[in-house]
């Protein structure tokens, strides 16, 4: 490791804890759908806490985004760094990994909707054909409007496709930063389009109709600079301080770790309350905008690996969890848009929803058939393929 880069580049770093917040933020997106959709009706808005954190949501799409940008630049820095990192490959690694779950969501969700329309003046299939073509050539978060809206998640893989374009290039200039300072500054930076965007968004007149608020919500570019500050993030925290004082250890470090994921997640639940989102403007800065440090620093933070609340989130479970949690994501609104129609088409069941016990079962078969599916299936295959491969 030359000196003169400041760089922890000699191999590929990995942090337990991440994956432990990437489960986080999808579990609450998740219940925050199924609640939006009329989810959890029997338990009455109570306890008021939990459905504050829910509704919030609390840990979104954003945190998505800042945790694939600093997944990533952990995991292929150094490949970049000796030219063994290949940008086309890595697209389509990530294509092939998620790209088919996003085809069967998108034309299940074109398939209900037919059935449900189906002989009524309400059916309009050339924007159904439109939407589909829409969402499966990942457009849809570029331009929503006029558009249907198949499947709600789908625009976050739209907009991290994007990223993952634009992924190479940009680790290869992120890598040359060379101070923590300069990487603060350029963090800051990337934090401007996001407040600019609000800005036009307040500027339109916040538009509620559904398309014109998903063009502001998931608009890819915009979305790349959240990708971009968790590549930042990275970046900071390889490069070595000269003269840096030696850090805690044991208990008082991970003491002090821990009152700063407890300070951050208070500030992001008063965040949330109804006397700081006075009106859609502050609603919308609050969850575009002053989300995204109190993010960059809980990562900060549980990357350290010290404390309570980052071994928590480093356990095996959670861990290995974390790490198919974008499948639950991407398959959760079709998965129970299907159960809701059979039940109340089929079985005149028309409160599957409504209880918490029908949900709490259904989230437990989604991330434990994701965690089946990637560890019995998808990483087996992989190592039938590699061991094939150098045969």
């Amino acid at each position: 490791m030359p000196d003169n880069t400041n760089l922890a580049l000699n191999k590929p770093r990995y942090f337990t804890a991440i994956d432990g917040m990437r489960l986080l933020a999808s579990v609450n997106v998740v219940l925050f759908h199924l609640q939006y959709i009329g989810g959890l009706h029997d338990m009455g808005g109570s306890p008021g806490w939990f459905f504050r954190l829910v509704k919030g949501p609390a840990f979104h799409a954003s945190l998505f985004f800042i945790l694939g940008g600093f997944i990533f630049t952990t995991k292929f820095a150094a490949s970049v760094t000796d030219g063994s990192f290949k940008s086309w490959w890595f697209i389509k690694k990530r294509f092939s990994e998620l790209y088919p779950l996003h085809l069967i969501t998108t034309l299940t969700m074109a398939a209900l909707y037919l059935i449900r329309r189906w002989g009524t003046d309400t059916m309009d299939i050339p924007n159904l054909i439109c939407s589909t073509l829409m969402h499966l050539s990942f457009l849809w978060s570029f331009c929503p409007i006029g558009t249907m809206n198949l499947n709600t998640p789908s625009w976050a893989l739209s907009a991290f496709f994007l990223c993952y374009v634009l992924f190479g290039p940009v680790l290869k200039w992120a890598l040359c930063i060379k101070t923590r300072r300069a990487a603060v500054v350029w963090m800051a930076l990337f934090t401007l389009p996001l407040a600019a965007w609000g800005w036009l968004y307040a500027a339109a007149g916040l538009p509620n109709h559904d398309n014109y608020y998903q063009f502001f919500h998931g608009f890819a570019p915009v979305r790349f600079f959240e990708f971009g500050l968790g590549m930042l993030l990275a970046r900071f925290m390889m490069m070595r301080e000269e003269n840096k004082r030696p850090s805690a250890t044991g208990a008082i470090a991970g003491l002090r770790y821990d009152a700063v994921f407890v300070l951050t997640v208070a500030l992001i639940f008063i965040s949330l309350s109804p006397s700081v989102r006075t009106n859609p403007a502050i609603t919308w800065f609050s969850y575009h905008v002053l989300m995204i440090p109190l993010y960059l620093l809980m990562i900060y933070t549980v990357s350290q690996d010290k404390g309570i609340f980052a071994r928590i989130l480093s356990t095996k479970i959670i861990q290995k969890l974390g790490r198919t949690s974008f499948y639950p994501y991407l398959a959760h609104i079709p998965l129970i848009s299907v159960i809701t129609t059979f039940c109340e088409r089929v079985l005149d069941y028309k409160k599957f929803l409504h209880s918490p016990l029908n949900i709490l079962i259904f989230m437990i078969l989604l991330y434990g058939v994701s965690y089946i599916y990637v560890y019995a299936v998808r990483n087996k295959r992989r190592e039938k393929k590699k061991a094939k491969l150098c045969s």
